[in-house]
């Protein structure tokens, strides 16, 4: 059977979460004013962090007075996080533990890049049902085209799987899985990103 590509990739993230963690913890002004955007826009209630990594937006939203849980495949990631104060489940972003329909925010950053292309509806549909009508989805991802294996760096052989999403593809992926956008934009920081504000549409 081939390998799922995610779980070798996770495997890595467990290896190089703390020197990771050091260099992502000052993100770019352009993400932070997107994070900021996310929160101005959430309805009461609680919110998910997809991907979390160690736990550096899950954190913010935390000192924010925001209910939020952190969720990652990496336990490396979720014993960072967790040792921030932030409420930590190991689990799968394509599969989210969580029961249907009970968050109000969804955010996830830098996470779905790691999702291969063919995953894509299935996992948005997925978290479209962890979100209440009207829910608030905040998601930042690699744009571009293809998936290929590339080295994580942080002076290691360790190598990460990256989906790069064409932004109009995703863009209609995301209105079929039950989402309006109400924002997107795309900003250049080593790679292209692509950001999305969205709400679940009411049923």
């Amino acid at each position: 059977m081939e390998e799922d590509p995610v779980t070798r990739t996770t495997a890595g993230y467990d290896d190089v979460a703390p020197v990771f963690a050091e260099h992502t913890e000052h993100p770019a002004p352009e993400f932070v004013a997107f994070r900021g955007r996310f929160a101005a826009v959430l309805p009461p209630g609680r919110v998910a962090d997809l991907g979390c990594g160690p736990g550096r937006d899950a954190a913010w939203f935390r000192e924010r007075g925001l209910s939020v849980v952190a969720i990652d495949r990496s336990a490396g990631m979720l014993r960072l996080a967790a040792a921030r104060g932030v409420p930590a489940v190991l689990g799968d972003l394509r599969r989210p533990p969580l029961a249907p329909g009970s968050l109000a925010g969804l955010w996830s950053s830098a996470a779905l890049l790691h999702v291969p292309a063919a995953e894509t509806g299935p996992t948005l549909r997925a978290w479209a049902a962890t979100l209440r009508p009207g829910g608030v989805l905040g998601l930042s991802t690699s744009a571009g085209d293809g998936e290929s294996w590339e080295y994580h760096g942080y002076d290691t052989e360790l190598t990460r799987y990256f989906v790069h999403r064409d932004p109009d593809t995703l863009l209609a992926e995301l209105e079929s899985a039950g989402f309006e956008v109400l924002e997107h934009e795309r900003t250049v920081q080593r790679r292209t990103w692509l950001s999305v504000l969205a709400v679940r549409r009411e049923v």
